[in-house]
């Protein structure tokens, strides 16, 4: 039986609306959606792709939430200046957090999905008093181990194939395993075939577990119970929180890795509920942690 917490919808699907993202006036590559009224929620994406992986959360998120999405470095508008740096993406949602407390008066909940997890945590390392919390999927596996190398192999792959031919490769196999409304989101914010490699170059130079250690705030894991590969060192994540004087929970969803992509209505509801999570009573919810 996997440890860690069951997490279960606090309400039932919102259908989604015509509110989808769209450009921050004066900040170019940052998304939003929702009125200023709405509690501010910021949506870092996954590799290779951009914030519009987000639109389908945000067309069900805008009636309650005010919703940032920034483009990281290499991917979406961003792609042609200049390579992933994890620095420069800390910086990225540096800039939508910004946005977010700007237009909200409140500090928002950081959510990051696989790479933007990685990025996530190193921005609530970096900034722990910013935010009301973060919520990390799919982002619990050491990058500069035995995942790396797995990922620096496909990296090398699709570096044999070409941008071209690995983007129609990675487009079909969406096509397949996406809703319609996700494939069309990701599709509509471009595929960043390039920056894979460099993702997977930048990621393996850190540990994130001593990263991990450095969130002195409410950190929510996320993971899919078929997302083996990056739940490999979940127990060891939410510890190194914990040691390092933040509050850390360890939550299973069923989903695959890319959960956030192949069922958005369900992941919107977890969004919802880590959201509750940590309202104003983040310090008491967060502080139990999951069985270590």
């Amino acid at each position: 039986m996997p440890l860690g917490e069951s997490m279960t919808a606090c309400r039932p699907e919102t259908p989604p609306t015509d509110a989808g993202l769209a450009p921050a006036p004066g900040l170019p590559g940052i998304w939003t959606a929702g009125a200023a009224d709405g509690d501010p929620l910021v949506l870092v994406h996954g590799t290779r792709l951009s914030a519009l992986m987000w639109d389908p959360h945000a067309r069900r998120l805008a009636s309650r939430f005010r919703i940032t999405a920034p483009d990281l470095p290499g991917h979406g508008t961003l792609r042609a200046g200049g390579p992933f740096r994890l620095a420069e993406a800390v910086t990225r949602v540096g800039l939508a957090v910004e946005e977010a407390a700007r237009a909200t008066g409140r500090r928002p909940l950081v959510v990051g999905a696989s790479l933007g997890g990685y990025v996530a945590l190193a921005y609530g390392a970096a900034h722990p008093d910013a935010v009301s919390g973060l919520l990390v999927q799919g982002a619990t596996a050491r990058t500069d181990g035995a995942t790396g190398l797995l990922y620096r192999g496909a990296a090398r792959v699709f570096g044999a194939l070409g941008p071209d031919r690995a983007g129609r490769l990675n487009d079909r196999a969406f096509r397949r395993r996406l809703p319609a409304e996700s494939h069309a989101a990701v599709m509509r914010g471009g595929l960043a075939m390039p920056a894979f490699g460099q993702v997977v170059g930048e990621l393996a130079r850190y540990d994130f577990l001593a990263v991990a250690r450095r969130c002195r705030l409410p950190v929510l894991f996320v993971n899919g119970l078929g997302d083996r590969l990056f739940r490999t060192g979940e127990r060891e994540f939410a510890a190194a929180v914990r040691s390092g004087g933040g509050h850390a929970r360890l939550f299973h969803v069923r989903g695959p890795h890319i959960m956030s992509l192949t069922d958005p209505a369900a992941f919107t509801r977890i969004l919802e509920r880590g959201h509750a999570l940590l309202g104003p009573d983040a310090q008491d919810h967060a502080g139990g942690g999951a069985p270590a």
